[in-house]
């Protein structure tokens, strides 16, 4: 996280090696192959961007100190992506972007993962042609699924984002989001 930058808006960004992004691709390829893929894909989706978001994720518990804290990476599917000393379940939501992050944008998560056991969201997203990642910020769980709009198969979400069938969603804007250094300090 040296090389990390915090914006105005409490956001942190940071560059990314190739070779984190080659073993994200390759932990997702072994989670593919270990549980297998309940959505339909297509080409352009990299879903190793969760992985790589993780991976983030786990970094940067480390670089704030937070001690004792648990990536759940065996019998992963279903579960939360980290456990904190504190047992809050936190899920890690991370999306591939071509530009970088404005105020106006939202974060959401698969329908799909609503009810998981999680208690809170944190939410990141790729710049994936420069290779640097944001962090955003977190939400409890209960408050994202009060104040996020639920998109069904076949809604526009933007003039460039159709939800597509089995990909439902509920989305909401990244400013209602608590940033990262901010979060953080309640949850570790």
């Amino acid at each position: 996280m040296a090389n990390s930058q915090v914006h105005p808006q409490g956001w942190i960004s940071l560059l990314i090696a190739p070779e984190y992004e080659e073993r994200a691709k390759r932990m997702r390829a072994e989670r593919d192959r270990q549980y297998g893929n309940i959505y339909a894909e297509e080409a352009t989706d990299e879903r190793w961007v969760g992985d790589l978001g993780e991976m983030v994720f786990n970094s940067w518990l480390k670089h704030e100190g937070v001690q004792g804290f648990q990536w759940v990476l065996d019998d992963a599917a279903g579960q939360p992506d980290f456990v904190t000393a504190l047992n809050i379940r936190i899920g890690v939501k991370t999306v591939k972007r071509k530009v970088p992050p404005r105020e106006d944008y939202t974060a959401q998560i698969t329908a799909r993962h609503a009810r998981e056991p999680i208690d809170q969201f944190f939410f990141m997203t790729y710049e994936i042609a420069h290779r640097r990642m944001w962090l955003l910020g977190g939400l409890e769980r209960e408050r994202f699924l009060q104040e996020a709009r639920y998109y069904q198969a076949g809604e526009w979400v933007h003039p460039k984002y159709q939800v597509r069938q089995g990909h439902e969603i509920y989305n909401i804007e990244i400013s209602k989001l608590v940033a990262p250094h901010l979060w953080i300090k309640p949850v570790a």
